[in-house]
């Protein structure tokens, strides 16, 4: 539970609530990760999009190497995410 303000999932509208179906339906459950940026759907969406398009683009990686680093960084910064 973060300290945060946030959105309750039942409160959730439009944009917000189209992030909420998505991730409860990825993980079974609204993250505290996306929970934490509520407050400004478009923006999470726009950092949805960047790591998408870093996960996807060409560059010689492949998904298993970026999933790789992608962990590795997040273990680095204590992020268990």
């Amino acid at each position: 539970m973060s300290w945060i303000k946030t959105v309750p999932e039942e409160e959730a509208t439009g944009e917000l609530k189209d992030i909420y179906d998505q991730t409860r339906a990825k993980f079974g459950h609204v993250i505290n990760l996306v929970k934490i940026q509520s407050l400004r759907p478009e923006i999470m969406n726009m950092g949805r999009g960047l790591y998408r398009r870093l996960m996807t683009m060409e560059s010689g990686l492949s998904h298993l190497q970026r999933v790789l680093l992608a962990t590795v960084t997040s273990r680095l910064n204590g992020c268990h995410y």
